[in-house]
């Protein structure tokens, strides 16, 4: 078998690095694009769960009560979705998967902001690893397991197996005990991924003002603003003036040129409104909405003939 030569393959990964960097805007847009469902499909997961939780939901405190089951089932349902597999990756794992490559380990300690929403993003990875497990376990087996321990179970009395050689593991193990573990570790691990992704919702807006050159990021935001809305309590044009040193109508202006520059003229015009909306003094936004709804008036004419 020959040898593929050092050279070879460094160049090889030399080109594939290039060609990631040439495209590093659309893969930054991609982050954000990917976060937004992922953060909004768990906050109704994680609504879901508390809701469940809630001291006022009679018989739904404890996880193992067969009235849960079905609230076990659309948790891992959820989870599956969101993590995949390694033949199916799911948007967490594919999430995961691109963080590594924007900001890879060696480039860790010269852009902190990047390495921690890295770690943030691989640590809810995990993290949902884990937790599917254990909703597995408990799905699986915890009804199961209190069946062995007798009569104290959270759903009433409940008659144990009769006579058999699985009774006697109460006699060398707690297998209730265990079970209620994994209940604990099921609420600590999604407290904590609700954390994580708390975290990274936050460290993903504050990388923003450092994105002014990145028009499919700002395209994005205008596109998404009730998402954005929804995951930080804020309208675009507050995001643009955090972005744009107090100055919403640049990133209105940013778009509406980027969007022009693609001949969208409908969305550049609806962009350079809200520019004028803003800023009535913007001389960009006021001479842009002339120009291109004269261009749209012209177009419908030479439609309608």
């Amino acid at each position: 078998m020959q040898c593929i030569p050092a050279e070879v393959i460094a160049g090889r990964d030399k080109g594939r690095a290039d060609w990631f960097e040439q495209r590093r805007d659309y893969f930054t847009r991609c982050l954000f694009a990917d976060f937004f469902p992922l953060a909004l499909s768990f906050q109704e997961l994680y609504q879901v769960y508390l809701a469940c939780r809630s001291p006022e939901a009679d018989g739904c405190s404890d996880l193992l009560n067969r009235k849960n089951e079905e609230l076990r089932t659309r948790i891992w349902d959820g989870l599956t979705v969101m993590v995949g597999s390694e033949v199916a990756k799911g948007p967490l794992w594919q999430l995961k998967d691109l963080c590594h490559r924007l900001w890879p380990e060696e480039e860790h300690g010269h852009n902190l902001e990047g390495s921690l929403i890295d770690w943030l993003v691989g640590s809810m990875f995990h993290e949902a690893m884990k937790l599917k497990e254990n909703i597995y376990i408990l799905n699986s087996y915890g009804q199961a397991a209190f069946r062995l321990s007798g009569p104290d179970s959270s759903d009433g009395p409940i008659r144990p197996y009769p006579e058999t050689p699985l009774p006697r593991l109460t006699q060398i193990m707690d297998v209730k005990g265990l079970i209620r573990r994994i209940v604990v570790d099921v609420i600590r691990q999604m407290d904590q991924l609700a954390f994580l992704l708390g975290q990274t919702s936050y460290m993903l807006r504050t990388i923003l003002p450092g994105l002014t050159n990145n028009m499919l990021v700002i395209r994005l935001l205008v596109e998404q603003e009730d998402v954005v809305e929804e995951l930080w309590g804020e309208k675009a044009d507050a995001v643009f003036a955090d972005m744009f040193y107090d100055a919403p109508e640049q990133g209105f202006c940013a778009a509406g040129r980027s969007y022009l520059n693609s001949q969208w003229y409908a969305r550049a015009l609806a962009m350079y409104r809200r520019a004028a909306a803003v800023d009535a003094g913007c001389d960009e936004a006021v001479a842009k909405v002339c120009q291109l709804q004269a261009i749209l008036r012209q177009n419908e004419e030479l439609l309608g003939k």
